[in-house]
């Protein structure tokens, strides 16, 4: 009898987790299912609802790994590889904290509202801190346009290969009215994307077409270079530098797993071995089964904070995902003692709160961050961008009867 109970009660667990597991998508998917409502109506209120969704609650490991892949990648094109040359933030002193603002003003651009103050000043920072370089050449409009269509293919690279579950046609909308949006207000121009002088039919195609040309350019543009084989060095190598050279080659396979071949030839960086293919494949498909047949879904109690929701008694935003540079991560008993803050420092991390101010734990502001030359510069330019963006509004929905987009005046704003 016992061994029974334990049967029902295992069934009828599994058959919980089954119908948990979906519900959520099954969700996000309804208002637009058996033509209710086409793609081309999806407001951007209802897209940023679902990247939340994504990112806090479905897929926050692939979201963040999908944010990882892509600045790594953006390293492979020669241009911009040569610019963090140039500019001496691509170095191992440097480096750390350029990672780290540069992912900070991603996840504010992601996971605040288009209307909010926060993702304004993120956006008109980034702006800024393109501005001259986009103006003297350094960074060309195909450039961003890449970075900005690698964001949005590794999110569904990453989700569909390595997840519990592929992405919906109503979700990939949404990822795509996202980034149309984000790319419009970074002012970046569409125009080589092939349904540009018409216009796309929803977030959906839109995505499609910016995914088919991001890969497109890689492949035209992607050569391996000194200053790309630079760029791993510092990013990749310089993580396991107190570690043996074993180790080192172990993680450029590891790293060079969630690249194709344009890529890894790009970065210089070597294809995984037999075995690290396997025992990674391994890896993700015992994680994609547990999570599948035998996790609860995330609740909303336990959402994952991509960013600290409210600021701290200085007026300032922490940072609670430390690395090996805890930048911006305020001194506490979970960031120093958390299991893997104290992984990390098995490979030589830095403790939250050593070297006193060095690694800013009282906070970030997203008026200043950036490189140390740009702290607490561009405050007027910020502040223009951000006065334009209000007056502007949001575009409720993006590609209810999108014809064309005319970029006016963009010479002028730059």
């Amino acid at each position: 009898m016992k061994h029974y109970v334990f049967v029902g009660v295992a069934v009828a667990y599994l058959a919980l987790v089954r119908w948990l597991r979906y519900k959520r998508a099954n969700r996000i998917a309804s208002p637009f299912a058996e033509g209710r409502r086409p793609l081309s109506s999806m407001t951007t209120q209802e897209a940023f609802g679902i990247m939340t969704q994504l990112q806090s609650l479905e897929f926050p490991y692939a979201m963040n790994k999908a944010r990882s892949v892509s600045l790594l990648k953006a390293g492979g094109i020669p241009t911009m590889s040569k610019l963090f040359a140039v500019t001496g933030q691509n170095n191992v002193r440097n480096a750390g904290r350029r990672a780290v603002d540069t992912e900070i003003l991603l996840r504010e651009s992601q996971t605040q509202p288009r209307d909010s103050e926060r993702y304004m000043d993120a956006v008109a920072r980034m702006n800024y801190l393109h501005a001259r370089y986009r103006k003297a050449g350094k960074i060309l409009d195909m450039d961003l346009l890449h970075t900005l269509g690698d964001g949005a293919l590794e999110i569904l690279h990453v989700i569909d290969n390595e997840e519990w579950r592929k992405l919906n046609n109503v979700e990939k909308c949404a990822v795509g009215v996202f980034h149309y949006n984000l790319g419009e207000d970074l002012k970046i121009p569409f125009t080589p994307l092939k349904s540009f002088e018409l216009g796309w039919q929803d977030g959906l195609h839109f995505i499609t077409e910016l995914i088919e040309w991001t890969k497109r350019y890689e492949k035209e543009v992607a050569r391996p270079t000194a200053t790309g084989d630079l760029y791993v060095r510092v990013y990749v190598d310089s993580a396991a530098k107190n570690m043996s050279k074993g180790v080192t080659a172990l993680l450029r396979q590891v790293v060079g797993s969630d690249l194709d071949d344009t890529m890894r030839t790009s970065l210089c960086i070597e294809a995984p071995g037999p075995f690290v293919s396997v025992l990674l494949s391994t890896i993700r498909n015992t994680r994609k089964m547990l999570l599948r047949y035998l996790m609860l879904p995330r609740p909303k109690l336990f959402a994952y904070q991509s960013v600290a929701s409210t600021p701290n008694s200085e007026g300032l935003y922490n940072f609670s995902h430390g690395g090996f540079q805890p930048w911006y991560v305020q001194p506490g008993f979970w960031s120093i003692w958390s299991p893997g803050a104290v992984f990390l420092r098995m490979f030589g991390a830095r403790k939250p709160g050593s070297k006193g101010n060095k690694y800013k734990p009282t906070g970030y502001d997203l008026k200043t961050i950036g490189p140390p030359p740009q702290e607490g510069k561009g405050l007027e330019d910020m502040r223009a961008t951000v006065e334009f963006m209000k007056g502007r509004g949001v575009d409720d929905r993006p590609f209810a009867g999108i014809k064309h987009r005319e970029f006016i005046g963009l010479q002028e704003q730059r």
